[in-house]
């Protein structure tokens, strides 16, 4: 299924909104990936080696690929597959996400129980506050079944 997700960066660099109510990630913090599970929203907390390399993979100016699929994933020539992460519940949300009806909007945030400069990779079906962001380019995906 291809899917255009909205993408969103702050206007000030590092200010964004809170994440929200959410599912804590039991162990989510020996990991290099933990999941935020939200009403309409799906977030990422990962390493900030791999967020500095995520973050400018899928929120610069340039147009990522993006394509996900049960077992893999790939982004612009990088493929990763058969990871325990994708076999997460969180992974499973946010496909679940991506193939519902309705937009799909990506943007950064932020929760006052991690610590300072922690930020989330947010996917959610709800915008982010206008006040703080800027919409740019969408990103394209494919989302296999």
């Amino acid at each position: 299924m291809e899917k255009s997700i909205r993408r969103y960066s702050a206007f000030i660099p590092r200010w964004c909104q809170a994440f929200g109510d959410h599912a804590p990630d039991p162990g989510g913090e020996g990991r290099a990936v933990e999941w935020l599970l939200g009403a309409d929203s799906v977030g990422v907390v990962v390493l900030p080696d791999i967020r500095r390399l995520l973050t400018h993979e899928l929120l610069s100016a340039q147009q990522p690929q993006l394509e996900l699929g049960e077992r893999c994933v790939r982004l612009n020539q990088r493929t990763y597959a058969e990871m325990n992460v994708l076999g997460h519940p969180g992974y499973a949300a946010l496909r679940e996400l991506l193939l519902g009806p309705g937009d799909a909007y990506m943007f950064l945030t932020y929760h006052l129980i991690y610590p300072p400069g922690t930020r989330i990779i947010t996917i959610s079906r709800k915008p982010p506050l206008a006040l703080l962001y800027k919409e740019m380019a969408a990103l394209p995906i494919t989302v296999h079944e």
